[in-house]
């Protein structure tokens, strides 16, 4: 979590230096035409690194929810697998409640895989909001799994 606030942190001072750039950009078109064409190349290329770190901060924010989304997918998965397997063996019985709550939890899990695929399309101005939601999501789905195998243990 102390990672995610850097990032963010460092994330929103990148955009406060885009801002400072862009009012530099504005004061330098006021100044001497010689100067201006220096200043407007300098600040284009400031500018093209500023759009780079940016975007690497927000291709690394999008790694790190994919791997926790694919780290809940998998122990789900896992403990489904397990699960289901004692019920094969006749070792545990189950009734109809926990059939239509596993069904549950699947589909919550397939939504999770759609979420990670369009996470691909997210762009920086809907991404905060985008990643909230799918962090929510990430951990409903979490608790839901521990209660579920915790409950049918």
């Amino acid at each position: 979590m102390k990672m995610k606030n850097i990032t963010m942190k460092a994330f929103t001072k990148e955009m406060n230096w885009i801002f400072i750039l862009l009012l530099s950009a504005t004061i330098i078109s006021c100044s001497s035409s010689n100067k201006q064409n220096d200043n407007k190349e300098e600040l284009a290329e400031d500018l093209q690194e500023v759009k780079q770190d940016v975007n690497a901060i927000l291709e690394k924010d999008k790694k790190e929810l994919k791997m926790e989304i694919d780290s809940a997918i998998a122990d789900f998965n896992e403990k489904l697998y397990d699960y289901e397997d004692e019920l094969r063996k006749g070792t545990k019985q189950v009734n109809t409640e926990p059939k239509d709550l596993i069904e549950e939890l699947k589909i919550k899990s397939d939504s999770l895989t759609v979420r990670v695929d369009e996470m691909k399309d997210q762009g920086e101005e809907t991404w905060d909001e985008f990643k909230e939601e799918v962090q929510y999501d990430t951990e409903n789905f979490k608790e839901s799994v521990a209660a579920f195998f915790e409950d049918n243990k």
